[in-house]
């Protein structure tokens, strides 16, 4: 019988949509590695499960950067050592500094949006890849976007590394399946996180009428993600890997 897996890390988990799964998670019953850029958000993720009596003994945190080459691998390799095994990845970690056309993405936004979006989840999942292996069972999920699924006005950068992300991981699907590890990627719709909030609100009414309408289901929730990532990190979705799942209210439909 498939048991469901005790040990996660997750990144980009201090805010939105990986706050949302490592409280999943936990309540799960997960050990959990809670990784992302700043420390104090990190440890009020840790509070908020703790307060929950969700899992707070077991959660450590490791706050870095997915891109910086030995990052994220030191981390991963700490957190092996005290739990012997890694079972899921949650590759959530991205940015979206620039909502704009070709002329008008500059270079460094560009690049910043490639390194934190793509180069990140490679990173991370080659991190924990070596461990998945030596067990011969694991499941990676990344989060990529519909902007990846098809193209958005002024997502010049954000898009094209969110379909980056899509095809990679469905080569670590398909690479990796020999060891028993599964990789999907979860694509979501316009889901109401802090950050996505403010910018819902800046818009005039027509245009949030138009986006609410897009959305056959409503706008979604960051448990929302956070559910279909247990899923697919779980006993019930033994026989999915390589799949781009769209949870986004019906919006792809």
């Amino acid at each position: 019988m498939l048991t469901a897996p005790n040990t996660a890390v997750i990144t980009g988990a201090g805010s939105g949509l990986g706050r949302a799964t490592a409280l999943r998670f936990a309540a799960e019953g997960c050990r959990l590695l809670l990784v992302g850029r700043r420390e104090q958000a990190l440890l009020e993720t840790v509070a908020i499960i703790e307060r929950e009596s969700l899992n707070g003994q077991r959660c450590s945190i490791a706050p870095l950067d997915v891109a910086e080459p030995g990052a994220i691998e030191a981390a991963v390799d700490q957190f092996a050592a005290s739990y012997n095994h890694v079972e899921v990845l949650v590759a959530n970690a991205g940015i979206n500094p620039q909502r704009a056309a070709a002329l008008e993405t500059d270079d460094e936004h560009w690049e910043e949006t490639i390194r934190v979006n793509l180069t990140g989840v490679h990173r991370s999942a080659t991190a924990v890849l070596p461990y998945m292996m030596e067990q011969e069972s694991g499941a990676i999920v990344t989060l990529g976007s519909i902007a990846g699924q098809a193209a958005m006005k002024a997502r010049t950068a954000y898009g094209p590394t969110k379909a980056g992300v899509i095809l990679y991981t469905k080569n670590l699907a398909v690479d990796y399946a020999k060891y028993n590890i599964r990789a999907n990627c979860i694509c979501p719709g316009f889901v109401i996180t802090d950050i996505c909030r403010e910018w819902v609100e800046s818009l005039p009414r027509d245009q949030r009428k138009e986006l609410d309408a897009s959305h056959p289901l409503g706008l979604g929730k960051p448990e929302d993600i956070a559910n279909a990532a247990w899923f697919l990190c779980s006993p019930e979705s033994s026989w999915i890997t390589g799949v781009d799942l769209s949870v986004d209210g019906g919006y792809r439909a």
